[in-house]
């Protein structure tokens, strides 16, 4: 009966407020994360968006068009394998010796996965005009 005596928005406000707020954190928690490759728009996205999300492409083929670019996932990226190189080396009594030493690699080199967090989830597909303007995205 207190509510009716006083101003009916003021007995409303509190719910309303917490209505709202609830109504907020419902929004936020129905949100959904976009697929990784909804971001690639046909015929608008280049090449360098591309690569400055993803990295340089796991592999290229060029064809008189354009090119196709190939991004792995990230479980499907294999790390080279170690290279070794026979080394001579001085044996005892003037003797030689082989020897099998790794080769480390330089600085200048990228990790399989290109250093980058973000990699598609299943291989990825891009071909690119002469201009470097996606035409064409497979998965």
């Amino acid at each position: 009966m207190r509510c009716l005596r006083k101003n009916f928005m003021s007995c409303l406000q509190l719910p309303l407020i917490s209505w709202g707020a609830l109504v907020l954190v419902l929004l936020g928690a129905c949100a959904e994360v976009p697929e990784q490759k909804d971001w690639i728009n046909v015929g608008q996205t280049t090449r360098d968006e591309v690569i400055k999300r993803y990295g340089q492409p796991d592999l290229v083929m060029a064809s008189e068009e354009g090119e196709t670019a190939i991004y792995r996932a990230r479980g499907q990226i294999r790390s080279a394998p170690q290279v070794e190189i026979p080394t001579m080396q001085a044996g005892p009594g003037g003797t030689m010796t082989t020897k099998m030493e790794p080769i480390n690699r330089g600085s200048g080199t990228r990790p399989a996965n290109g250093g980058l967090q973000e990699r598609p989830e299943q291989e990825l597909r891009i071909r690119y005009n002469a201009q470097g303007i996606v035409q064409e995205l497979n998965r």
